[in-house]
C-alpha cells in the first residue's frame, strides 16, 4: 500500500502524486469561483458608479459590502494554498497539511460570504447576519495557514520573503474589516472607521491578491493553470498589473484629494481584473505554442538518434538481405535483382539455396515498414523459412510452423517453394497478400 507522503532528492517533501492531483483540482474549482466573482462585483461596482449619475440611481444595483469584496481574497488565497501546496513549505508534512486545511477551511468560509453577498442580490429578504463573524474566523484561518507551515519551511528566502508579504497584507484587510465593522467615526478613515468604501476594500484586495501571485514559482500561472514552458514575462506582468491599481486605489482612499478619486478607482478595479485575466489566456497560449515546438524539435532529435543508433545494425545487415548459393545445373539459369525502393533498408529479404536430396529452396519475405527493425525481422523469417525447408517440411508446412513462431502481432508476407531440378516439379505455398 503507498504512502501518503514520498521523500524526493531537494529541499521539498513531495506529496503523493495522486494527492497532489486532487488538491491541484480543488485549487482550480476555487480559482474559477474567484475568477466568475470578480467579474461580478467589478461589474456591480461599474454599474453602480454610472448609475450614480442618473436621476432614479443605479438600475437594479446594490452596494456591495467590503466583506463580500474582500471575501474573494479567501478564494484566491485558499486557491492558491490548495492548488500549489508543495511550494507552501519544504519542511516536514505534519505542519503542510495542517496548513493547508486552514487555507481550505479560510476558502470555505469565503464561498459562505459569497454566497450570501448574492442571495443579497438576488433575493432582498436574505438576512445575511453570520457574514461579519464568517470573514473574521477566515482571516485567522488565512493567518493559520500561512504561519504553521511557514514556521518550519526549509524553502529559500525569497519564498520566504513571499510568504510573509502574503501574511501581512492579509493582516491589512482583517484590520480594515474590522475597523469597517465596529470602529468610530472619530477614530479615523485610515484604520477603526465605517466609512471606509467598496473602493478601498477592492483596493486591498487587488494588493493582496498580487502579492500572492507575484511569488517565485506563481504568477498568473495560478490563475490560468497554464504550463510552466513559455511565456514567461507575460505571466509575471499579470500580478504587477493588479498590485499597481490595488495599491493605489487603497491609498487615494485612505488619503483622499479628490472626489474624482472614485471615478480612478471604479476604472482601476474593472481593468486590473481585465488585465489578469487577458493575460492569463494569452500566457496560455503562448506556453502551447512553446510546448508544441518543444515537442517537435525533441521528436526529431529522437529520429535522429534513432538513425544514429540503427547504423551499425543497418551496416551488418547490409549484405544479408539477398543470398543466392545455386549449383550449376544443366537446364536450369537462376537470375535475381534486388533494388529497395525506399532507402537502404527495407523489409524485403530473399533467398535461393540448395537442399538436401539435390532440391532447390526459393523463400521470398515482405515484413511492413522500413528501417532497421523491419529488416531484421524479415531476415530472421526468411532464415526460418529455408531451414525448415532444409529439414524436409514442406512450403505449407514451413509457412505454418513459422507464422506459429512469429505470432500475430507481425504483418508480412512470404512465399517459400521447393524445386526439384531433374523433374521440374515445384512446390509453392503463399502467405500474405497478392500477388505473391
Amino acid at each position: 500500500m503507498p504512502t501518503p507522503e514520498v521523500e524526493a532528492p531537494g529541499r521539498y517533501t513531495r506529496i503523493d502524486p495522486a494527492l497532489e492531483r486532487r488538491l491541484a483540482t480543488v485549487g482550480q474549482v476555487l480559482r474559477w469561483l474567484a475568477a466568475i466573482y470578480a467579474v461580478i462585483i467589478s461589474g456591480n461596482a461599474v454599474f453602480d458608479w454610472f448609475g450614480q449619475s442618473l436621476p432614479e440611481g443605479p438600475p437594479a444595483v446594490r452596494p456591495i459590502p467590503p466583506s463580500a469584496a474582500l471575501s474573494l481574497a479567501f478564494l484566491a488565497f485558499g486557491a492558491v494554498l490548495g492548488g500549489d501546496s508543495r511550494r507552501i513549505a519544504g519542511g516536514p508534512v505534519w505542519p503542510r497539511r495542517v496548513g493547508l486545511g486552514f487555507s481550505l477551511m479560510a476558502a470555505g468560509f469565503g464561498a459562505f460570504v459569497m454566497a450570501t453577498f448574492i442571495f443579497d442580490l438576488m433575493w432582498p429578504w436574505w438576512e445575511s447576519q453570520s457574514e461579519m463573524p464568517a470573514f473574521t474566523v477566515g482571516i485567522i484561518l488565512l493567518a493559520l495557514g500561512t504561519a504553521v507551515p511557514l514556521s518550519v519551511s526549509r524553502s529559500d528566502s525569497r519564498v520566504i520573503a513571499g510568504q510573509v508579504s502574503a501574511l501581512l497584507v492579509f493582516s491589512l484587510t482583517g484590520v480594515i474589516f474590522l475597523g469597517y465593522a465596529y470602529g468610530e467615526p472619530s477614530v479615523g478613515r485610515l484604520f477603526l472607521t465605517p466609512q471606509i468604501s467598496f473602493q478601498a476594500a477592492v483596493g486591498a484586495l487587488l494588493a493582496a491578491v498580487g502579492v500572492i501571485l507575484i511569488r517565485p514559482g506563481s504568477g498568473v500561472l495560478s490563475i490560468a493553470a497554464s504550463p510552466s514552458t513559455g511565456g514567461k514575462l507575460i505571466r509575471r506582468m499579470g500580478p504587477i498589473l493588479l498590485l499597481a491599481p490595488g495599491l493605489l486605489i487603497f491609498v487615494t482612499e485612505a488619503f483622499p484629494i479628490t472626489d474624482r478619486i472614485d471615478a480612478l478607482a471604479v476604472v482601476a478595479v474593472s481593468m486590473g481584473f481585465l488585465l489578469l485575466i487577458l493575460l492569463g489566456i494569452i500566457a496560455r497560449v503562448v506556453d502551447v505554442t512553446a510546448i508544441e515546438a518543444s515537442n517537435a524539435q525533441a521528436q526529431a532529435l529522437r529520429a535522429q538518434i534513432g538513425l544514429a543508433q540503427e547504423a551499425p545494425l543497418v551496416a551488418s545487415l547490409a549484405d544479408r538481405f539477398h543470398i543466392v548459393e545455386t549449383p550449376d545445373l544443366d537446364g536450369w539459369e537462376v537470375a535475381t535483382r534486388f533494388r529497395p525502393g525506399e532507402g537502404s533498408v527495407v523489409g524485403d529479404a530473399s533467398v535461393v539455396k540448395l537442399l538436401p536430396g539435390d532440391r532447390i529452396g526459393v523463400v521470398l519475405v515482405d515484413v511492413t515498414g522500413h528501417g532497421a527493425q523491419p529488416a531484421a525481422r524479415s531476415i530472421r523469417i526468411r532464415d526460418l523459412l529455408i531451414h525448415s525447408l532444409a529439414l524436409g517440411l514442406s512450403p505449407a508446412e514451413s509457412l505454418e510452423k513459422v507464422s506459429l513462431t512469429v505470432g500475430d502481432d507481425l504483418l508480412a508476407s512470404a512465399v517459400s517453394a521447393c524445386l526439384e531440378p531433374s523433374t521440374g516439379k515445384l512446390t509453392l505455398a503463399l502467405a500474405g497478400h497478392p500477388p505473391v
